[in-house]
């Protein structure tokens, strides 16, 4: 009975995330659905040893290419801007303003702590009547999807390139256990870290970021 119940406490949130995201990730630009806004998931833009992150990488060319495609109208730039030395936030907006994305186009979150925040942050602050392209690797997509439909929101993703397995074995491992937090944070009502009203999203003046 022990390792019945481990099982399906392993398996439960893997389907529940598979539901959630089927039929709504897109890894072809020319088969996304147009979108009101790109919420691009925050990660580090330099690993620690200083070398340039593939994960970032991917999700910026990512987001350029929902823009270039007039596939979004606005852009959400969601990380961790409150105690990286590195703000994900500033990056992400540095990187797109660079590439031709205007200013007045991007928002920041720098509350974005975890996945839950980013999303439910977003949902707290824009309409539910908005169509938003969540923007991350596929595994984290589908995770952000299955949030998305809890929160109510109309939402769709676009896979950034993937990274191997060689390259990311450690974050497929640290997703499954993501997913069981995720389930975890549904069951128990987990509210973000910090709210709206406290640290809202807002329109920033681009600058770079420090080691940039």
């Amino acid at each position: 009975m022990p390792y019945t119940l481990l099982l399906l406490a392993l398996l439960l949130p893997e389907v529940w995330v598979y539901a959630a995201a089927r039929g709504r990730c897109y890894r072809r630009i020319d088969t996304v659905p147009p979108c009101d806004d790109a919420l691009v998931l925050g990660t580090a833009k330099y690993t620690r040893t200083g070398s340039h992150n593939v994960y970032y990488q991917y999700r910026i060319a990512a987001a350029l290419d929902l823009w270039r495609q007039g596939k979004v109208c606005r852009f959400i730039v969601s990380g961790n801007g409150l105690t990286d030395e590195i703000s994900e936030t500033v990056a992400m907006q540095a990187d797109l303003v660079a590439a031709g994305v205007p200013e007045s186009v991007i928002w920041q979150d720098e509350a974005g702590m975890r996945t839950l925040d980013s999303v439910y942050r977003y949902a707290a602050t824009f309409s539910h009547a908005r169509r938003l392209c969540v923007v991350s690797q596929p595994f984290h997509n589908r995770r952000a999807l299955a949030l998305a439909r809890r929160c109510g929101i109309d939402a769709v993703a676009y896979d950034a390139q993937a990274v191997g397995w060689r390259g990311g074995w450690r974050i497929q491992v640290r997703e499954r256990a993501a997913r069981l937090r995720l389930l975890w944070d549904m069951l128990r009502g987990t509210a973000p870290q910090h709210s709206t009203a406290a640290l809202p999203l807002r329109q920033c003046p681009t600058r770079p970021s420090k080691a940039a």
